[in-house]
């Protein structure tokens, strides 16, 4: 402040800065790492419920949904907001805006393993109040909500559900399918039932393995939580690691790695206080993390490492929050680097302060088998930069239990632009959306439907609010999906 006169901030300016003048709003940009994976993420969390299970390490936080302490980002702003989907949403959106993103396109996801234990009528009340707020209008009913949302103005691209192993079946994945659902995060942690036992987690391997089969042929995206530390050496951990990406029971797409921490009012906290349990310091768990990353493949993406959990309510595990930077230090170091996708994503060359310069992009293919299937994951890339602007997962599974997948169909799981987030319609020469890249790997994923496989049908398991993207390319609604013959 200055003469008694307060600088304006950058969110009071950019109103008034035309979109015909992309670099001056790019520079005044707040949080400009929020939308560089090219959509606005909005997290949500529901009212606390009993998940059904008694996991040892599980917070289970005072008013706060079962696995959270009620001291995350996410959980404050719930409980500052009542619990309430509409209010929650509505106050993201108000808080993208100022910052000066369009959120025109957004993500949301609903926190929380409990969410399917929630009473159907009250988890349905809950999404339809969510997609009102997107919608910016109410609607009598939460499918009414969801067909409103492909023209609202806060369009919902997808829709992650997080849950455990034991509820992705195919009831699960039906209910989902009905609330919009397009990706599941399943709460896998280890591949170990005796550990599994002594956590009380109250499930088995072979329930991750069949879940994980129903939910991909039902063309959701999967994330994987895994837990290092949890009763296991650094040995065992990477066995882990190798075993995902080695048998085809497994194959996540994504990884959220969470090493195993003592949080006090836990069982684990008792055992931590008598000596039985021990969880990895900083040092062994990015040990751990990067002697595993060989094993990721750069078809995975690893949005995070590390609970966003303040370090005060940690007793005893990582209380760095930048346990990703040590990790890459330290594979650094040793020459090497994660090949994830979210280390090669346009975006992290911005978020590392990278120069981009000119990219020269090519077509690349990977295929792999995954829960008796087969996957494919096309790619538009710069080899030379190791950059990815681009990609599509095509499945041709061997038996889906929806009736629109049948043994003439394929199905696009993913298909995503990289670079910071294009609000819809915009042709901005600084941002890589809508440069044409989704098409043409739309229409190689239908190349390859009819021409290496000889199905006759192709569908997208696509957010309500990306099904106008699809119209445009002759496909039409088919229950939860979006289809078309070729």
């Amino acid at each position: 402040m200055k003469y008694g006169i307060r600088y304006l901030k950058n969110s009071e300016i950019l109103p008034f800065i035309p979109k015909s003048n992309p670099s001056l709003r790019s520079l005044l940009l707040k949080s400009p790492t929020r939308t560089l994976s090219g959509v606005s993420p909005i997290a949500i969390m529901p009212p606390p419920a009993f998940c059904g299970g008694r996991c040892t390490y599980c917070p289970k936080g005072e008013n706060a949904p079962q696995s959270y302490t009620g001291y995350e980002p996410t959980t404050m702003r719930a409980i500052q907001n009542a619990y309430s989907a509409l209010r929650q949403v509505a106050s993201r959106l108000k808080q993208y805006c100022e910052q000066g993103h369009g959120a025109d396109k957004c993500h949301l996801i609903i926190m929380g393993g409990t969410f399917l234990c929630v009473d159907g009528k009250a988890r349905h009340l809950f999404m339809k109040d969510a997609f009102d707020a997107l919608n910016g209008k109410k609607s009598p009913s939460l499918q009414s909500a969801i067909n409103a949302n492909e023209h609202a103005p806060h369009r919902a691209i997808g829709v992650t559900f997080e849950t455990r192993p034991d509820f992705g079946f195919e009831s699960h994945a039906d209910e989902m399918l009905s609330m919009g659902g397009t990706q599941v995060e399943l709460g896998v942690q280890c591949l170990s039932d005796a550990v599994y036992r002594k956590v009380q987690r109250g499930h088995t391997v072979s329930d991750v393995v069949r879940s994980t089969k129903i939910l991909r042929n039902a063309g959701f995206k999967l994330t994987y939580h895994m837990m290092p530390g949890l009763y296991s050496t650094p040995e065992q951990d990477i066995s882990y690691f190798r075993r995902l990406f080695t048998s085809q029971d497994f194959q996540p797409d994504m990884l959220k790695i969470y090493p195993a921490l003592v949080v006090q009012g836990t069982v684990l906290y008792n055992q931590w206080k008598k000596g039985e349990f021990e969880p990895y310091d900083t040092e062994k768990a990015a040990e751990v993390i990067a002697n595993a990353a060989r094993f990721i493949p750069p078809y995975v993406r690893i949005p995070r490492i590390q609970r966003d959990m303040p370090s005060p309510l940690i007793s005893a595990g990582v209380k760095n929050s930048n346990l990703r930077q040590i990790v890459e230090k330290k594979l650094e170091e040793r020459g090497e680097k994660c090949r994830c996708i979210r280390c090669r994503e346009i975006g992290s060359a911005v978020r590392k302060r990278t120069p981009l310069g000119k990219l020269k992009l090519s077509l690349g293919r990977i295929d792999y088998s995954a829960s008796g299937g087969k996957e494919i994951f096309l790619s538009f890339e710069d080899g030379e930069k190791d950059l990815l602007a681009a990609f599509l997962r095509l499945r041709i599974p061997k038996q889906s239990h929806r009736k629109e997948i049948d043994s003439v169909s394929s199905i696009v799981r993913e298909l995503h632009v990289y670079g910071q987030e294009a609000s819809i319609g915009e042709d901005n020469p600084l941002k890589m959306q809508h440069k044409g890249l989704g098409r043409k790997l739309l229409a190689e994923a239908e190349r390859i439907t009819s021409g290496e496989f000889s199905l006759e049908k192709i569908a997208v398991l696509s957010g309500p609010g990306a099904r106008g993207y699809y119209r445009k390319f002759g496909y039409s609604p088919e229950g939860p999906y979006m289809a078309k013959k070729i």
